[in-house]
């Protein structure tokens, strides 16, 4: 990397911290949920959600039917751009009792569009805001186009370990490992985790480009031998249409348990999948 590239990589750093900062700073409508929440629930759930009340709708019915943890606490956090989409998901999680977060303002949302960092920002605003408050035994963070289609326990899946979830990992030529934990299906020991400053955004390790999740790399997962933990089974790609589109022809199962529609919300603007997903999620 040359001078000018390092100096402009530089820069952009001190512009997303500088970003991250103030967006931790504001406030949102959280007090009845830090009043109303007992300390160390034995697990805490937390859905970043976007412009789709539907998908929130089916992954709290789906929870509540297969998830097996006892006494477990799901947060809705809406990380929407689109006011009506706030209210129409709102209503989704009060008809469903379950907890609902309106997040603040996210400038990687509108004026500067980034979505691997608009989701980073929004993780780190609710475990600085809510987690850290709350102190769950365990929590986790899910995608909203993600659902259990069976029995499945979260704490049973963890173990031992300090965390659980979807390895995304490189290996650069020199051999060293790079990894992280995907950001839509990622479960953490707060107690192991609470003293270490966690970092949900996107980084560039040794230039190579690490998703939302990605940061935590440095202060969280370099200390422990990736060969030594045991995370999701491998993914299996289903094709859904004719295509071979990523976001739009394909879905997943992740851990053998969970379907993950992939851009669910149509970020990509591929086509959504709420068609397939009532079809299919009638029968789960």
């Amino acid at each position: 990397m040359n001078f000018i590239s390092k100096i402009k990589r530089r820069i952009f750093t001190r512009y997303i911290d500088f970003v991250d900062k103030l967006f931790l700073k504001q406030r949102a409508k959280v007090s009845e949920i830090l009043k109303s929440q007992n300390e160390n629930v034995p697990l805490c759930f937390i859905t970043i959600s976007f412009n789709n009340e539907f998908l929130v709708a089916e992954q709290i019915r789906l929870l509540k039917k297969h998830i097996t943890d006892k006494n477990y606490v799901h947060i809705i956090a809406d990380n929407s751009n689109e006011k009506t989409k706030r209210k129409q998901i709102e209503f989704v999680c009060k008809k469903g009792n379950v907890k609902y977060v309106s997040l603040p303002f996210n400038l990687f949302n509108k004026i500067d569009r980034r979505g691997s960092h608009s989701h980073g920002l929004a993780m780190n605003w609710i475990y600085s805001n809510i987690i850290k408050k709350i102190k769950p035994i365990y929590f986790g963070f899910i995608d909203h186009d993600i659902f259990p289609f069976n029995p499945y326990s979260v704490i049973e899946r963890i173990g031992s370990q300090d965390f659980y979830g979807e390895l995304r990992n490189r290996t650069l030529e020199n051999e060293k490992k790079i990894w992280y934990l995907w950001p839509g299906f990622c479960f953490y020991h707060f107690e192991k985790t609470r003293s270490i400053q966690l970092n949900f955004l996107p980084c560039r390790v040794d230039n190579i480009f690490l998703d939302a999740g990605g940061a935590n790399f440095y202060s969280l997962y370099s200390k422990y031998d990736m060969d030594k933990l045991s995370f999701c089974k491998p993914v299996v790609l289903q094709n859904i249409k004719d295509g071979n589109n990523y976001h739009s022809d394909y879905v997943q199962i992740v851990d053998e348990f969970w379907l993950h529609a992939i851009n669910g919300s149509d970020w990509a603007k591929n086509g959504g999948k709420n068609n397939f997903l009532k079809e299919y999620l009638k029968s789960v």
